[in-house]
């Protein structure tokens, strides 16, 4: 009886693997978009992550050039442009600086931009700040 049982299971696996012919190109077909789209999502993260830490860094040295002893608003917006251009080549589209009101003890420089999309649709924006007392020159005594 337990071998009739066995030899009839067996062939029904056999008629079932027959049966599923083709399933897994279905299921490939399904998943590979799916994997796709994380894939590039996740790419398009990482894009903008590392065009927020290149603006900042560019920020950062413009907001440096400007309050600089000596420091002009042209001196800090093309020390953010040529920082931005080393540092973040073309993936930042459209990058723009403004230098703010300059104050009498502070300077603000900010700088913004689009991360190049991977996705069409999609426009994620950056931007950064550099604000700092400027830098004087006082005689002693």
């Amino acid at each position: 009886m337990i071998s009739v049982l066995l030899k009839t299971s067996a062939r029904a696996g056999r008629a079932h693997r027959r049966n599923d012919r083709g399933s897994s190109t279905a299921e490939v077909v399904v998943v590979l978009p799916v994997l796709m789209l994380v894939i590039t999502v996740a790419l398009q993260f990482a894009l903008w992550a590392l065009a927020s830490s290149a603006l900042s860094e560019s920020a950062a040295q413009g907001g440096a050039a400007l309050r600089s002893y000596g420091g002009t608003a042209v001196a800090g917006r093309s020390a953010a442009l040529l920082g931005l251009g080393v540092l973040a080549n073309g993936l930042v589209v459209a990058p723009e600086v403004s230098v703010g009101a300059p104050g009498e003890s502070f300077d603000s420089l900010s700088e913004s931009g689009t991360v190049v999309p991977l996705l069409p649709g999609e426009h994620l924006t950056v931007s950064a700040q550099s604000t700092g007392p400027k830098q004087q020159f006082r005689a002693s005594g």
